[in-house]
């Protein structure tokens, strides 16, 4: 953060979806709407934080790995096609959280 304060406003219309499109876009960066609102204008890059589903899918990657030699290559097989069927799901929805996971 800059010790500049910031005296100039911008004043800029949209629509009530528009709105809440940039708030959930800036919340998932960890920004304020106005700091979002900055980077973004001034070309900055933002970066999306991963949310809780790709943290719990990281956990059963992890907990896989710990169990490749405990139990049947058949069993640790069928758990990665599910595993990835929800990497893929979680990708594609952008890692939006849909209340499932």
């Amino acid at each position: 953060m800059t010790d500049r304060k910031r005296t100039t406003a911008i004043q800029v219309r949209v629509t009530e979806q528009e709105k809440r499109k940039l708030e959930r876009q800036a919340k998932r960066c960890g920004l304020s709407l106005s700091g979002y609102l900055r980077r973004v204008g001034a070309g900055k890059p933002v970066a999306v934080f991963p949310g809780q589903r790709f943290h719990t899918l990281y956990q059963r990657v992890n907990a896989l790995r710990n169990n490749l030699t405990t139990q049947p290559i058949e069993r640790t097989a069928a758990q990665l096609d599910d595993l990835a069927g929800e990497i893929l799901t979680a990708y594609t929805s952008g890692g939006v959280d849909d209340g499932d996971h």
